[in-house]
């Protein structure tokens, strides 16, 4: 989940009439940087793994959701394997949406030795799954297997290639390992299978496979009320869907399925990191998200998310020094998640940290350039430090960037453009946003009342209205000083 990263993607677009066309690349690297290339220091870890996502060979197109998530369960099994290291979904898929399959070209990019890739078929009631691990330093297959299963035995095609994968890695698998590998996390196969499609869906960040997610995750949970990751992952989907209705709608959804997943597994990372995301976001409640994103990560100290969740509950409570490191966690866990990136620029924004939060807005834009969230994110950073006049932004596409690069009339055309539209009920968007594009234009009370109405709809940005500099010109208003006392825990 990320929440600023879809805000930001949904405002660029709004913003397209004004966009230049994204220069087209002739050249990658395996990263989906242009060249010059990253020329790698050192071999791969010999135990480092990344599962692809699996191709569905089958003509029901429904089914593509299945072997995306069939990949991303093998993969959080394999996981349990202490002696793995299993790199995350998001960097694979970011991986491969910017280049081919092939398996040297994966490997280089990712710094994995070990791929795992496959395939699935399915007719009447069976699943077929073939797979195979790839030695990529030595451009060798290892491994292959074939799996035939009914469709409503899922699990046991996942601890099957989970346990064979791990073996064929680091050898002979001790007991507990076993133990891990062959660990159902529901004794429904029923939930098991729309679980995974709900995981998969997930990961797709859009507003039709966050529904998916919603439905999945709720067939999950009424095939198997005890299967608390299900309840997890039905609260990251409500909470997705922020940046596609008001907060208050949703809400009571997302943490009525945390509470549930937490009292079913007190320590699951998930489950905790999904309330914990609840209570920094939503409830305002600062100290309780502080504690339960601090108990996920002493369950999980790799958890990407439960790093982002922890840095911007620091940087709420004004401890900025502190929340650098949780930012460089963050990002150290998942090196290519492109939404942790994107919070994390701003986040260092926040901290002062502007040099810093420039070259990693630089360093994404060379990796991703069609990208649209990094022009608002770097306008964001300019116009926080004061630098719009010494370093306009690149390409300005919305109101804020457009502002920075002094082009004011054509940022308050398009503003007025928006709230025209959001007003007509073409799009939800959140008003603390749209508060933000008016300080950059310079119209105080229009800002003041967005500002306002974000206080009203619980828009998440506001637990930052404190330390971000952003709001420095509404500082010293009275109306801004009242406002800002309104930014309290929700009474429930």
């Amino acid at each position: 989940m990320s929440f600023r990263v879809q805000s930001l993607s949904w405002l660029a677009a709004a913003a397209c009439a004004t966009a230049a066309p994204a220069r087209a690349l002739h050249a990658q690297c395996p990263d989906g940087a242009p060249p010059p290339c990253r020329a790698a220091a050192h071999a791969p870890a010999a135990n480092r793994v990344a599962v692809l996502p699996f191709e569905n060979r089958a003509r029901d197109t429904s089914l593509t959701l299945l072997a995306e998530g069939l990949a991303d369960q093998i993969g959080t099994n394999l996981g349990q394997v202490q002696r793995l290291q299993i790199l995350p979904p998001s960097s694979v898929r970011f991986v491969l949406e910017r280049g081919s399959r092939e398996p040297g070209r994966v490997s280089r990019a990712l710094d994995a030795r070990w791929l795992v890739d496959g395939q699935l078929l399915s007719s009447r009631g069976i699943v077929r799954v073939s797979v195979q691990l790839i030695d990529a330093t030595g451009q060798r297959v290892r491994w292959t297997g074939a799996f035939q299963r009914p469709a409503d035995d899922l699990f046991a095609v996942i601890s099957a290639v989970a346990d064979s994968v791990a073996t064929a890695v680091i050898g002979t698998l001790a007991p507990t390992e076993r133990e891990r590998l062959a660990h159902r996390p529901t004794t429904s196969n029923a939930a098991m299978v729309a679980f995974t499609r709900g995981m998969a869906a997930l990961r797709h960040f859009d507003e039709t496979n966050g529904r998916a997610a919603i439905a999945s995750f709720e067939s999950a949970t009424a095939a198997d009320p005890g299967f608390a990751l299900a309840w997890a992952g039905l609260a990251e989907a409500w909470i997705f869907q922020n940046e596609h209705t008001p907060p208050r709608q949703k809400y009571k959804f997302a943490r009525d399925a945390a509470q549930r997943a937490v009292a079913l597994d007190p320590s699951s990372s998930a489950a905790l990191t999904a309330l914990a995301a609840i209570s920094i976001y939503y409830d305002w409640d600062q100290p309780l998200g502080e504690s339960l994103v601090r108990r996920a990560l002493r369950q999980d100290s790799t958890h990407a998310r439960a790093w982002l969740y922890l840095a911007e509950v620091l940087v709420a409570q004004g401890r900025l020094d502190e929340a650098v490191p949780a930012y460089h966690a963050a990002l150290a866990a998942d090196t290519l998640d492109e939404p942790i990136a994107v919070e994390t620029a701003s986040g260092l924004a926040l901290a002062h940290r502007t040099d810093e939060s420039l070259a990693l807005i630089a360093r994404w834009r060379a990796r991703s350039p069609r990208s649209t969230p990094w022009a608002f994110a770097e306008a964001m950073t300019l116009v926080g430090a004061h630098r719009c006049a010494s370093s306009p932004p690149v390409a300005p596409v919305e109101p804020l960037g457009l502002s920075c690069a002094g082009r004011l009339s054509e940022a308050r055309a398009l503003a007025d453009s928006m709230v025209v539209q959001i007003q007509r009920g073409d799009y939800y968007y959140h008003p603390a946003y749209l508060a933000l594009m008016f300080v950059g234009i310079g119209d105080t009370e229009a800002a003041l009342r967005w500002f306002a109405r974000g206080i009203e709809a619980r828009t998440y940005i506001l637990i930052f209205a404190r330390v971000d500099p952003m709001w420095d010109p509404l500082r010293g208003k009275p109306r801004f000083a009242e406002l800002l006392t309104r930014i309290r825990p929700l009474e429930r």
